[in-house]
């Protein structure tokens, strides 16, 4: 199944997991807004792991993924809606990158995530409406590829113990995403496991072995149940839940006039060309355009 991610556990419920595809997801965005190659790659690459880190949360609102940077990438980000609705986008400088792939003679070679941003941060936000607390975690962007930089999350923000995969494919002109992760659960707090340190130190070793094995082909040529039950058949794998993912953008006309109008009138008046303002949303493409009188009516 296309755009799905399910969650699962693992020996016993010593481990848990999830696993995420995205392919119509990815169709959409990138039919919306066009992207040189790498920028292309390192959106799909950011919206997988948005879902998967995005089904480990209890939320009802939105989580959102952002990497910020100062290199040729500076902003990418992803958000998934607790109703699985994703998107995503990114900001950058397309003669940075080309001029960068000239001097590290890698032209027409698709480079690691991190590389295109170089030094910032990886932020996770959970926002739950009005009235909540906003949600925050950020660690800096360290790591040869996105996988170590979230892996490092984990490690120092979250302190579990997780270990991770992301796969990108191109089929076409599109770039499709996927990723896989594993957890250890808690052993206190009521979730109490029987099993001795030693036993959970050779079955995590095993599982991540077996996480290595995972191919590319298969985890987009497969149902994921289907790899699943190949990866841990003899580890006691047990789906628990599954979610369909698609894509929704939650931009809309009022919702920006009222941003633009909130603006200073010389400023609104800065912005008209040929009688009108416009603004384009960099997640989905669709362009609004307003007079000036309209945004000068508070």
């Amino acid at each position: 199944m296309n755009d799905t991610g399910i969650s699962f556990n693992l020996d016993n419920n010593i481990f848990r997991g999830r696993i995420v595809r995205l392919d119509n997801v990815m169709r959409e965005v990138f039919s919306r807004v066009q992207y040189p190659d790498n920028v292309a790659a390192a959106v799909a690459e950011t919206a997988a792991l948005g879902a998967l880190i995005a089904s480990l949360m209890k939320f009802d609102g939105i989580f959102t993924l952002q990497l910020q940077g100062n290199g040729p990438i500076s902003v990418l980000v992803a958000d998934v809606t607790s109703a699985g609705k994703i998107r995503a986008t990114a900001k950058y400088d397309a003669k940075a990158i080309e001029d960068a792939q000239v001097l590290r003679k890698t032209e027409g070679q698709i480079e690691p995530t991190p590389h295109w941003l170089e030094n910032g941060n990886l932020i996770f936000t959970i926002d739950q409406g009005k009235n909540t607390e906003l949600y925050q975690g950020v660690v800096d962007l360290q790591g040869k590829n996105l996988e170590e930089c979230a892996l490092r999350y984990f490690k120092n923000s979250e302190q579990i113990d997780t270990y991770l995969h992301l796969y990108l494919q191109k089929k076409g002109e599109i770039w499709h995403s996927a990723g896989i992760l594993i957890q250890k659960m808690p052993q206190k707090g009521g979730n109490e496991i029987v099993a001795d340190d030693d036993s959970i130190k050779e079955l995590w070793k095993e599982n991540k072995i077996l996480l290595d094995s995972l191919k590319s082909e298969e985890i987009f040529n497969l149902d994921l149940q289907e790899v699943l039950f190949r990866l841990f058949h003899e580890h006691q794998v047990r789906v628990n839940k599954e979610q369909t993912y698609t894509f929704g953008c939650r931009c809309n006309r009022e919702k920006l006039r009222q941003t633009l109008s909130s603006m200073k009138p010389e400023d609104i008046a800065d912005m008209v060309e040929d009688g009108k303002i416009t603004a384009t949303c960099n997640f989905c493409g669709e362009v609004y355009a307003f007079d000036k009188g309209e945004l000068l009516k508070h």
